[in-house]
């Protein structure tokens, strides 16, 4: 599962680290399939020609990543439950099983991405005030207009718009 930013420029998901250090883009049945082909893997056959496809049993990491190139902190994949411990980022999945994360992980990982995307989101919120403030700003200059047309002094004007007649002579009379 990803997840996409609202700007959508950031697509996270929780990718699985085969031994070499590659980040798996996308899973099988029979295993995790990471781009290129290193020769110590069987290919992905005709689905992914390109890649290997790297045995479950094979993922000991896990992390999140995103297409602009972050990456999350490791997450150590531990084969007895004794040794799980999410705090310290061990998380446990027999041998023979599905190398996925648990939900648990997979929710942490994604507050990770949160955090990484916080300033892009941050900053759609701000394109979208300044462009309220631009049509705002718009809709005043007109409204000013037709009261200006319609006979209303500068004074009232002025203090409808909570500045001196003087400002808002100086603002709008040449619009």
């Amino acid at each position: 599962m990803g997840w996409i930013s609202n700007d959508y420029k950031h697509e996270g998901w929780v990718a699985s680290v085969a031994p070499d250090g590659r980040l798996s883009s996308t899973s099988t049945r029979e295993g995790m399939l990471f781009l290129g082909i290193t020769g110590d893997y069987p290919s992905g056959g005709d689905f992914a020609p390109d890649q290997d496809l790297i045995p479950d049993d094979k993922i000991m990491n896990w992390r999140g990543a995103c297409e602009c190139g972050w990456r999350g902190e490791l997450w150590q994949r531990v084969l007895t439950p004794a040794e799980a411990d999410f705090e310290a980022r061990r998380e446990y999945l027999a041998p023979g099983e599905a190398a996925f994360v648990s939900s648990l992980v997979e929710d942490a990982v994604h507050e990770e991405w949160l955090a990484h995307i916080a300033p892009s989101e941050a900053i759609l919120g701000v394109e979208a005030a300044a462009r309220e403030h631009r049509q705002a700003g718009h809709r005043l200059d007109k409204t000013v207009a037709a009261a200006k047309a319609a006979g209303a002094s500068w004074t009232d004007i002025g203090r409808a718009a909570g500045i001196s007649r003087q400002a808002a002579h100086e603002r709008w009379a040449d619009k």
